[in-house]
């Protein structure tokens, strides 16, 4: 019998997890005779598939984030059911101790393409030589070296984007694409240095596919005729300025769909700006991060004057571009007026859309560990799970008032960047204990820009109209309202309107 390898997917961002590395490893496992399929992570399907009995492993690709969501779920399953459990990505790579927990069989650290294809065909004999393996055996638990960094990526089957679409009961609009591998840069917030050491000895980090490859992928996604939008994962998609150009010569003539990708600022140029137009690049993302010299540069080690990155915005912005900045408020260090440079910096900037998040410093980053020293965390670090999306700081402040202030100014950034003449009124509002309230606005403005700025209008538009929620009394909007702010669900007299 086929020997089936099941992979839940937990779909918190409406139809965005697509995970890469499920993408890849289940057409590789088809290639060699296995079965792979993806589902929603939600137990009632899990029961119903697993009845069947014909599913051998249970495979969970976990960021952080959806760890304790993941853990708990396969408890759950394995009261029930018997099957070999595997976790993968970034979560057990960098936190390998996650074999202890109840439930966990295997853990894979680091890439997992031809680990997982060595487990599926190692089943029923010893699992515990496979490198990239940490393997749990009664009680034991085997921790095997990993393998070298695969070099040439064109060797790996292309990715299956179809596989979500039975597991995410959503339209997916948007595919997912990735295509190379490592950053250069050290960023004390993400974990590249960290893997760099991981791999060090193990084969070059930064490696990327050949633009003909890639193109291979996207034009299967093409012919599929429901994805309508290319979205790059790349850390850096402009590292090398001659891949750019070939791709964007050949990327015009052969997919033609509209795109977006992640830049650096060093890493921009008129040449590259007006290749990125030419080919079909709608958005371009680039990490502002802080406005404060200190901040950025000391804090974060991102190595890059003010200077640097409005000249990087003019010319995303002259080559008719859409602008989305990244930045970070709430970092160690950081003060109320620092994060307000932050935010004059991005209304000289004047993004499509100013991306904002609060620093979670997750533990094993240089910047968790400068927290620390600046006594902002206690020695356990923050709860990076589900709760990151609560939006508000793991840090720890003297002055509650200030952290409360910080919290407020991430939900009305977005005011001051787009009407300058508000902004002395965002640093009256940002005083005020009405973060709910400011989350709702964010939220909206957040889903307005998402369908009619940052992707193109004519796909906004259709997608809006999709999601959203007619409300056929004014009672009824009321209702969906107060439930958002967490206040009573209607008005007393029934009318719908606000007191």
């Amino acid at each position: 019998m086929t020997k089936r390898i099941l992979w839940p997917v937990f779909d918190l961002h409406k139809g965005d997890n697509q995970f890469i590395g499920i993408s890849i490893i289940s057409p590789l496992l088809k290639q060699h005779g296995f079965g792979s399929e993806a589902i929603g992570a939600d137990i009632k399907l899990i029961r119903e598939r697993l009845k069947r009995g014909d599913i051998d492993v249970v495979a969970y690709s976990t960021p952080t984030i959806y760890a304790d969501t993941y853990l708990e779920l396969n408890r759950r399953l394995k009261k029930e059911f018997r099957f070999l459990s595997v976790f993968g990505g970034p979560h057990p790579t960098f936190f390998p101790d996650m074999i202890n927990e109840d439930g966990v069989d295997v853990i894979c650290v680091g890439e997992g393409e031809y680990a997982m294809l060595e487990l599926m065909q190692s089943l029923g004999q010893d699992l515990s030589r496979i490198e990239n393996l940490w393997v749990k055996e009664n009680g034991t638990i085997h921790k095997n070296p990993l393998r070298p960094l695969l070099q040439d990526l064109d060797a790996l089957p292309l990715p299956d984007h179809e596989i979500f679409r039975t597991a995410i009961p959503r339209s997916i609009w948007q595919a997912l694409v990735i295509t190379s591998r490592g950053c250069p840069y050290s960023c004390t917030y993400c974990f590249n240095h960290v893997y760099r050491e991981l791999y060090r000895g193990k084969g070059k980090i930064i490696r990327r596919r050949s633009v003909d490859h890639v193109l291979e992928e996207l034009e299967l996604i093409k012919s599929r005729g429901c994805y309508r939008f290319i979205r790059f994962l790349d850390d850096l998609f402009t590292l090398d300025p001659e891949w750019v150009e070939e791709f964007a010569a050949k990327y015009q003539k052969r997919i033609g769909l509209p795109f977006s990708c992640l830049v650096r600022a060093n890493h921009i140029t008129p040449e590259i700006a007006r290749q990125l137009k030419a080919a079909g690049c709608w958005r371009v993302q680039m990490g502002v991060e802080a406005g404060d010299d200190f901040i950025r540069n000391e804090v974060f080690k991102r190595n890059m004057s003010e200077e640097e990155i409005l000249r990087a915005s003019r010319i995303i912005q002259e080559a008719g571009l859409k602008l989305v900045t990244g930045n970070i408020l709430g970092a160690p260090g950081a003060t109320l007026e620092k994060d307000l440079k932050t935010l004059y910096l991005n209304m000289k900037i004047k993004p499509a859309f100013a991306g904002l998040s609060l620093l979670q410093p997750y533990p094993g980053t240089e910047v968790h560990k400068y927290a620390m020293a600046v006594g902002m965390l206690d020695s356990s670090g923050p709860e990076l799970k589900e709760s990151t999306f609560r939006k508000v700081s793991s840090l720890k402040y003297a002055d509650q008032k200030e952290k409360n202030a910080i919290e407020n100014l991430e939900k009305l950034f977005f005011l001051p960047v787009e009407w300058p003449w508000t902004l002395s009124l965002v640093r009256r509002l940002i005083r005020l204990p009405a973060k709910r309230f400011y989350h709702f606005i964010f939220s909206r403005w957040v889903n307005y820009c998402q369908y009619f700025r940052v992707i193109p209008p004519r796909i906004g538009r259709r997608n809006f109209f999709k999601r959203a929620k007619v409300f056929t009394t004014a009672a009824e909007g009321w209702d969906a309202l107060a439930r958002r702010l967490g206040i009573r669900k209607a008005p007393p007299n029934g009318a719908g309107s606000p007191p």
